[in-house]
């Protein structure tokens, strides 16, 4: 009995908690959840303040690339004014703009002494800019040695056929070339007994295929003409009457392009038969009208087609009532695309929708000498491409109504 006693003792000592196990302590527990709340706490503050201050600092980047742009906005007015100004201009200005805050600092260079004070002056007249700075440098024009030798101007006359070119060249082979041109634009005669050979002058090699160009777009399109060029003075000029304002634009535009590659500037004497008088009046007067009938609308067509649709049409009958109140007042048709596609084939597409409008208004009575048909294809957009109705914007007929 004693054995038993003494076993059921030990097991119940065996089943009580020992001595040296330490329990649960509530304070303890209640410190580490306080430091984990803290941890918590501090994340988040942190994550919010970095949220705040990115923000804070995209809302500033998005002011200041604001700022920038505007700035060289001034910038490209001064270039474009300073380029109408003087035909001579080279704009080779480089600048750029950086923003901080609302404070802008100009870099770079410029083409004209007089834009070093005026570029900062008009930029700070803009809404919105602060303190403006500069860092501008003139970059004058190199100087070049005039030559000694100079060879007289080239004048090239034609009537019935026959040309007659005058004037000097540097070399033999060079004049041999030039009336091998002239010999296949006029096989009814070339007349150069007055065209020479003048020895120590400087090589017409820079642009003498540009200047046979132009002899070919007079040649081919005047029964008559003269042209005048002298290496000397760098200047083209061509004479004669073409017979429709269409054809001198025509060859204006071919003549353009061939002296835009050279450093010649082009004075035209480019006529049309008398025409009925207008005064500056009518011009401004019909222009206002047609930008008042065109605004928000736009002359349709099928897509990529130049058939007009029902709303096309409807709107060149209003256009109509405005050029029939102001006959005599010359106008260019333009066409325009957006920038899908092939450059090319927008091109093509722009010319033949313009040609589309003008035959509509010639079919209803319109003179077709009066207007001036063009295609400018993705050239000159008024809205950015970039967007559905910036596209839909670009793709458009104007009528601009002409001074001369």
């Amino acid at each position: 009995m004693a054995k038993k006693k003494v076993s059921r003792r030990l097991a119940a000592i065996g089943d009580a908690p020992s001595r040296t196990t330490v329990p649960p302590m509530p304070g303890r527990q209640d410190d580490t959840q306080l430091v984990e709340i803290g941890m918590f706490i501090s994340v988040t503050v942190l994550g919010t303040l970095v949220l705040v201050a990115l923000a804070v600092f995209f809302g500033v980047r998005a002011v200041e690339n604001h700022l920038e742009t505007e700035a060289l906005r001034a910038v490209d007015a001064v270039v474009f004014a300073a380029a109408e100004e003087d035909p001579s201009f080279r704009n080779i200005t480089d600048v750029s703009a950086d923003a901080d805050g609302f404070d802008v600092h100009l870099r770079g260079t410029v083409d004209n002494e007089t834009m070093v004070a005026s570029i900062p002056g008009l930029v700070e007249r803009i809404d919105g800019i602060g303190k403006v700075t500069a860092d501008l440098e003139w970059i004058p024009p190199l100087e070049i040695d005039e030559p000694d030798v100079v060879a007289g101007p080239m004048t090239l006359s034609w009537a019935g056929g026959v040309a007659t070119i005058g004037g000097e060249v540097s070399d033999e082979p060079t004049r041999t070339v030039v009336l091998q041109e002239l010999e296949a634009l006029f096989p009814a005669g070339v007349e150069a007994s007055g065209f020479s050979v003048k020895e120590g002058a400087p090589s017409e090699r820079d642009w003498l295929s540009k200047i046979l160009g132009i002899f070919k777009v007079g040649a081919n399109s005047l029964p008559a003409g003269e042209i005048y060029v002298s290496s000397g003075e760098r200047l083209v000029q061509m004479s004669g009457e073409y017979e429709t304002r269409q054809q001198r634009r025509e060859a204006r535009d071919a003549i353009d392009e061939l002296v835009g590659e050279t450093t010649f500037a082009f004075v035209s004497g480019l006529s049309i038969p008398e025409a009925p008088a207008f005064t500056p009046e009518e011009v401004v007067e019909l222009q206002e009208s047609l930008d008042d009938l065109i605004e928000g609308k736009v002359v349709e067509f099928e897509l990529n087609s130049d058939v007009l649709t029902p709303v096309g049409t409807a709107l060149l009958d209003e256009i109509l009532l405005a050029l029939q109140r102001f006959p005599a007042v010359p106008i260019e048709i333009a066409g325009h695309t957006d920038n899908q596609g092939d450059p090319e084939e927008n091109l093509d597409l722009s010319r033949r929708r313009a040609q589309s409008a003008f035959d509509y208004l010639v079919a209803r009575g319109q003179d077709a000498d009066r207007f001036v048909v063009v295609g400018y294809g993705e050239d000159v957009p008024i809205a950015s491409n970039d967007t559905a109705d910036g596209r839909a914007r670009n793709r458009r007929i104007e009528f601009k109504a002409l001074g001369e």
